[in-house]
């Protein structure tokens, strides 16, 4: 399997499957961070392309040396900053309502339909009180548990010290678990 550091530099190269290998390998986990930041599929997707066209063009710019997700995910945090911050959150959580697509993927199935039913049911809440959390939290909660980002990971991605990155992570916990207290 090749490096992340040896697909950038076929990509720099012109060798458009290592491109392609790139895009693959990192796929899921850079769409799902942009649905999480836009609370909206079709905002999602266009984020998610816009991300990888603006990759493409600042490969040049990328330092080899660091681990390349990290600073794949803080084009897409910048890219999102940049063109989504001016949407007012209620336009954000209703454009969020009216999608039919789920934010959270279940990932380990229940052995049992009663289990299922009652992982589906806190899979749920848990995504009603992450779509009332404010945006501030959200990030660093889907980076941290989500994406298995260390602090150091999102304060690169967010462009935060390391301790607003726990503060906001210790904040956005206690918020989600007073939300998740109220809605049971």
């Amino acid at each position: 399997m090749m490096t992340d550091k040896q697909l950038v530099e076929g990509c720099k190269s012109g060798q458009q499957e290592h491109l392609e290998l790139l895009i693959v390998r990192y796929r899921d986990d850079l769409y799902r961070f942009c649905r999480h930041l836009t609370l909206n599929r079709q905002d999602a997707e266009d984020l998610f392309q816009e991300v990888w066209v603006r990759v493409v063009r600042k490969l040049e710019k990328y330092d080899a040396q660091r681990p390349f997700k990290p600073w794949l995910f803080q084009v897409a945090f910048n890219m999102y900053r940049d063109h989504y911050r001016k949407w007012k959150s209620v336009y954000a959580l209703w454009t969020w309502l009216s999608s039919d697509a789920e934010l959270i993927q279940i990932r380990d199935p229940a052995s049992s339909a009663e289990e299922k039913l009652l992982r589906n049911e806190e899979h749920r809440l848990l995504e009603e009180c992450l779509r009332s959390l404010p945006k501030r939290y959200l990030a660093p909660l889907v980076l941290y548990y989500y994406e298995e980002f260390s602090y150091e990971g999102i304060a690169e991605v967010l462009g935060v010290p390391i301790g607003t990155v726990k503060s906001r992570l210790n904040q956005g916990k206690k918020l989600l678990h007073n939300l998740m207290k109220e809605m049971k």
